[in-house]
């Protein structure tokens, strides 16, 4: 077999002119050889994503093999938001995943290129222009159909975000920052917040990631105080119904896992204000964990993530206070940052 990786010491590459000249000279049955050989060595990824589409276009005549790659043609939002809920319609209604006549079967598994390529052209729009603000919503169906796949199926994979090889976090940071470029309005707070903490997530992140993106892109002290708002009205909401007989158990058990959530952000944001206290108390308060040991180790993480030492001590020996015992990890860490 021949190493095509290692061309020996000043052996000279072939030229495109060079290679176009030779192929006008191949017969036939030549350049379907070479071209079979050719496609052979490509990577599996790159016959999917660019081989394949563009093997296609060319035979449809929409393109030529030179223009195809470099092209940059202007988005054409109408027809990019028409494709868009077009896929978010077939998605919904499980045309991805369960047997259907509406989406081939071939046409399933490459779902993720069709993502892939909206997220492509939705960045190339600006946000300060005429579709910037459709742009972010587009962007936030998306994300949302992706984080719902992360609990449900309804893509050929129980792992979306891999998938499209863009992790949770850093598509929320995409979308939360397009987002707020179109304004830091009432809606756009509390959808963002939303987002970050009442989605399913895939196996490669955590919450907290993307809680801390949120708070982070809170520039101001009222903006992080207005959603310090929001996040009391929504434990407040979820407190109402949790606990009651639900008909699902799960139910319950993700509302809970909600307001756990909501009041991680609390106290991220609380951290990014220099007023922890204030998110210590609160988490304290509406945490849904029952055991407290627990509950203490998670607080004691999130300072330690974002905060200092002063208010983790604090913590540590309110929760002795409380005849909390901690794990042995956290008695070291304690006597550490004693020690200092």
């Amino acid at each position: 077999m021949h190493d095509y990786s290692n061309k020996k010491q000043g052996e000279r590459r072939m030229k495109i002119q060079e290679f176009r000249n030779k192929m006008q000279q191949c017969k036939r049955e030549d350049l379907e050889k070479i071209a079979s050989e050719l496609y052979k060595m490509l990577p599996k990824n790159k016959k999917e994503e660019d081989a394949d589409t563009l093997i296609e276009d060319i035979i449809a005549g929409k393109t030529t093999a030179v223009s195809a790659k470099n092209q940059k043609a202007d988005v054409n939002f109408d027809v990019l938001k028409s494709e868009i809920n077009e896929f978010l319609s077939n998605v919904d209604n499980n045309y991805y995943f369960a047997p259907n006549r509406i989406v081939p079967k071939s046409k399933r598994s490459k779902w993720r290129f069709e993502v892939k390529k909206f997220v492509k052209s939705i960045n190339q729009i600006p946000v300060d222009g005429e579709n910037g603000i459709e742009s972010a919503q587009l962007l936030r169906e998306l994300y949302q159909r992706l984080c719902y796949g992360c609990g449900y199926y309804i893509f050929p994979s129980d792992d979306p975000f891999q998938s499209i090889g863009i992790r949770q976090p850093v598509f929320y940071d995409m979308l939360i920052k397009r987002t707020f470029a179109t304004g830091f309005t009432d809606e756009n707070i509390k959808n963002m917040l939303m987002d970050a903490t009442c989605v399913y997530i895939d196996r490669e992140s955590l919450y907290i990631e993307m809680e801390a993106i949120y708070a982070k892109s809170l520039l101001t002290s009222d903006l992080k105080y207005k959603a310090q708002g929001f996040i009391k009205e929504y434990v407040e909401q979820l407190e109402a119904k949790s606990g009651k007989k639900n008909k699902y158990a799960l139910e319950d058990y993700q509302i809970k896992s909600n307001i756990d959530e909501m009041c991680q952000t609390m106290l991220i944001i609380s951290i990014f204000l220099c007023e922890p206290e204030d998110g210590i108390k609160y988490y304290w308060t509406h945490n849904q964990e029952s055991n407290k040991e627990v509950t203490l180790y998670r607080l004691l993480n999130i300072i330690k993530m974002y905060g200092d030492d002063k208010p983790w001590i604090s913590v540590y020996e309110n929760g002795l206070s409380k005849k909390i015992e901690p794990r042995n990890a956290l008695k070291e860490q304690y006597q550490e940052k004693k020690s200092k």
